[in-house]
């Protein structure tokens, strides 16, 4: 599972593809895309989707970038709106998409106890490593008992 979770995160980073929400001051907001120049010209046989987030309400246009790094302007925007704290969308509307994504896929939830998983994982292998020892250090003592009650064997 974690490998696969690391997979996904190497192959969202290699596709040159980024997004980011621009909220305006007025309502509404701009969702920005930028594309690397390269997956444009090497005429890649996959489609390339994006997906607004769900608090990005009121999206009024959509701006595609097709450049290895965002323009000064609109990285300092990205980066502007970034600080500003996320206002949250309307209850109704909110649980009408919770409702919505529950009904479309009933198997993903967002909340997955990866915290929980990870410290398990660490203690099972933890577990594993002193129970090796612990037998290691248990045929050593076997083998000079074995040793020992051999030689008193043959003294007496």
């Amino acid at each position: 599972m974690i490998v696969e979770l690391v997979m996904s995160v190497a192959a969202l980073l290699m596709t040159g593809i980024e997004a980011a929400y621009v909220p305006a001051e007025d309502g509404g907001g701009d969702y920005l895309v930028r594309v690397e120049p390269d997956l444009v010209r090497g005429g890649s046989p996959h489609q390339f989707t994006s997906d607004v987030p769900a608090d990005a309400r009121d999206v009024r246009r959509v701006r595609i970038y097709v450049a290895d790094t965002w323009p000064p302007a609109v990285e300092r925007s990205v980066i502007e709106a970034a600080k500003r704290p996320r206002r949250a969308a309307p209850v109704a509307a909110t649980s009408a998409r919770i409702a919505a994504a529950d009904a479309a896929a009933p198997t993903a939830r967002a909340d997955r106890p990866w915290g929980w998983l990870i410290g398990s994982l660490i203690a099972l292998f933890l577990s594993l490593g002193a129970n090796a020892y612990l037998s290691m250090l248990l045929a050593a003592m076997r083998q000079r008992y074995l040793r020992d009650i051999q030689q008193g064997i043959v003294r007496a």
